[in-house]
């Protein structure tokens, strides 16, 4: 898999904008957290809550890592149906860690970016 698409650092790349970011993580979470995702990217949609793409991603995000961090509930994960590895060998313990990292970076770089742009107001 390493070789698939090397310049998305496999999901930690800096993500260019809110698409870029669901398209990584889509591709590369390897649990079904991801769903959780988009499940509250839909409520605020539906709710019509103000704010950007960029931060409703970002709470997202934040809510998604507020629930899941540190409690470690990798035996109710399942495998990420659209991961870009179709063969992708499931560990749920080592996974559900690797996607609490992979949303904190995007979180982070997330962050970044609206700090950045608050700047030009």
């Amino acid at each position: 898999m390493a070789d698939l698409y090397p310049e998305d650092k496999a999901g930690f790349d800096v993500p260019k904008a809110p698409g870029h970011s669901l398209l990584l993580l889509n591709n590369y979470m390897r649990t079904d957290l991801l769903s959780h995702i988009h499940l509250r990217l839909h409520q605020m949609r539906d709710a019509n809550k103000p704010g950007s793409p960029l931060h409703h991603l970002a709470k997202s995000l934040d809510q998604v890592i507020g629930t899941y961090d540190g409690i470690n509930l990798f035996e109710c994960v399942a495998r990420n149906p659209v991961h870009i590895d179709a063969d992708y060998e499931f560990q749920p313990e080592q996974d559900y860690l690797h996607d609490i990292r992979l949303m904190k970076h995007h979180l982070k770089c997330h962050r970044r970016t609206i700090k950045d742009l608050a700047r030009y107001r």
